[in-house]
C-alpha cells in the first residue's frame, strides 16, 4: 500500500474562478504563450470583465436523485460581480444508445433530474440546453465508466478539522477517507462527492407571518418575544448538504496498487444531530479529468487578475447555431461506487458552528385575528436538491 494526496479545490469556485479568469477575450488569454522568445519587456495581461456570460455546469450521475444541471449568467449588482440562476430554460439529457429523452425539472437553484433517473455504465448521454430566448447548447456525448468499487470508508472526528479565516479559528467536524484497489493496466480517474442527511424538525419558518395554504402570509406579531412560527414538519424531513470541497485523483503514480484511507472530503459540525453520509466515488473519463484538474490548477495557482490561467475553463459544451461563441462550463456523466455510513455526534463536546434561531412553535393566536386558525400546524417536505421525505439507506 502507497500513501496518496488527492488534489482538492473548492467547490465554491464558481464566483472566484468565474469572475477572476473568465473574463473576455477567452481566446486572447494564451496568445502570449506563443509569442516568440526574445528581449521584449513583459506586459502583464489584462481582462475585461463581462456580464452576460453562459455557465453551465451539469453531473448525470448512476445514483438516483443526484443528476444535476446549474444555468448561470454572469452579473453586475450594485458594483459586486456574481451568477445569476437563469429560470425558464428547457433542459433534457439524451441517451445516444435508445433514443431516451429525459427532462429535467427547475428548482431553486439548479434544474432536478427525476427521482429515479440514472445513467449506467457503457451509456452514451448528452446534454441539450433550449434558453428562453431560443438559443440551444449541448455537449459533445459522455460515455459512462464502469466504477472502481469503495472497498472501506472511515469518518474520522477532529475537533480541529480545519481553520476559517471568517471565524478566526479552527472549526470541529469529520475527515471522510476512502480505500480502493485500483485496477492494473488502466488509466484510471477518479471524483469524490458526497451527501449528508440530517433529520429536520420544521420544515417551514414564517418571518413577521403564518402558513396558510402553502406559502407564508403577512401577520401582525408585534409584541412577540420571536416574530416568527415555526411548523414542525408533517413527515420524516432530511436536510442534505453538499461537499464544501471536490478532490480528484488519478493512477499515474498508484496503477494496479491499493491505495488505503486516502482523504476525500471533510464535514464541518455545522449542527450535532446524527447523520447518514453517503460517500460516492465516480470513475471520470480523461477529458472531464482534465476539466476539474484545470479548476485545481487555477485555484492553486490564483493571485488575482493579473495572474494568467493555466488554460480557459471550456469543457464540451457548444452553442449548436453559433461555433464561435464559447461556453463555459461542462456537463459530465459517471457512475459511481456508493457507500453510506451512519455517523452520530450527540456525545460531541465541541460547539456546533452553526448559528439558530430558537424554534418558535407556540400556538398562533385566534382571538381577534382575520385569519381561520390553521387545521394543523404541520408543514410539508418539500422535495429538493437540499432536502428530503425519502429515508437515506443506513439511517438509524
Amino acid at each position: 500500500m502507497i500513501p496518496i494526496r488527492s488534489l482538492t479545490f473548492k467547490s465554491k469556485f464558481v464566483n472566484r474562478i468565474f469572475f477572476d479568469f473568465l473574463v473576455r477575450p477567452l481566446a486572447g488569454i494564451l496568445v502570449f504563450s506563443f509569442l516568440p522568445v526574445g528581449c521584449v519587456d513583459p506586459v502583464p495581461p489584462e481582462f475585461d470583465y463581462e456580464d452576460g456570460l453562459i455557465f453551465i455546469e451539469g453531473f448525470a450521475s448512476s445514483n438516483a436523485g443526484a443528476s444535476y444541471v446549474g444555468i448561470n449568467e454572469s452579473v453586475t449588482e450594485f458594483g459586486v460581480r456574481g451568477l445569476e440562476f437563469i429560470t425558464g430554460a428547457s433542459v433534457n439529457v439524451e441517451n445516444l444508445d435508445t433514443g431516451q429523452t429525459v427532462s429535467f425539472i427547475e428548482s431553486e437553484d439548479a434544474y432536478l433530474s427525476p427521482q429515479d433517473f440514472k445513467v449506467a455504465p457503457g451509456e452514451r448521454w448528452k446534454l441539450i440546453v433550449v434558453m428562453p430566448n431560443g438559443t440551444v447548447y449541448e455537449s459533445e456525448p459522455e460515455i459512462v465508466l464502469t466504477p472502481v468499487p469503495i472497498t472501506d470508508v472511515s469518518i474520522d472526528y477532529d475537533p480541529e478539522l480545519e481553520f476559517r479565516p471568517s471565524a478566526n479559528r479552527f472549526i470541529p467536524g469529520h475527515k471522510i477517507s476512502v480505500s480502493f484497489d485500483d485496477p492494473p493496466n488502466s488509466e484510471n480517474n477518479y471524483y469524490w462527492s458526497y451527501r449528508s442527511f440530517e433529520n429536520l424538525d420544521y420544515c417551514i419558518r414564517c418571518n413577521e407571518g403564518i402558513y396558510r395554504d402553502g406559502g407564508c402570509i403577512p401577520y401582525d406579531l408585534s409584541g412577540r418575544l420571536y416574530r416568527y412560527f415555526d411548523y414542525i414538519c408533517e413527515t420524516e424531513c432530511w436536510t442534505i448538504r453538499y461537499p464544501e470541497s471536490v478532490n480528484i485523483f488519478d493512477d499515474t503514480f498508484s496503477n494496479g496498487k491499493t491505495v488505503a484511507n486516502l482523504e476525500v472530503g471533510s464535514l464541518p459540525l455545522y449542527t450535532k444531530e446524527n447523520m447518514v453520509v453517503e460517500v460516492q466515488q465516480f470513475s471520470l473519463t480523461p477529458a472531464a479529468h482534465k476539466y476539474y484538474k484545470v479548476l485545481k490548477d487555477i485555484v492553486d495557482n490564483a493571485s488575482g487578475f493579473n495572474a494568467p490561467p493555466p488554460a480557459a475553463l471550456i469543457g464540451n459544451l457548444y452553442n449548436a447555431n453559433d461555433s464561435q461563441e464559447i461556453v463555459l462550463g461542462r456537463f459530465t456523466a459517471a457512475a459511481s461506487s456508493v457507500v453510506n455510513v451512519y455517523v452520530e455526534r450527540e456525545l460531541i463536546n465541541e460547539a456546533a458552528i452553526a448559528t439558530r434561531q430558537p424554534p418558535a412553535v407556540s400556538l398562533e393566536p385566534t382571538i381577534g385575528s382575520p385569519y381561520p386558525p390553521p387545521a394543523t400546524n404541520l408543514a410539508p417536505c418539500e422535495e429538493s436538491r437540499y432536502r428530503t421525505a425519502n429515508e437515506p439507506e443506513g439511517w438509524q
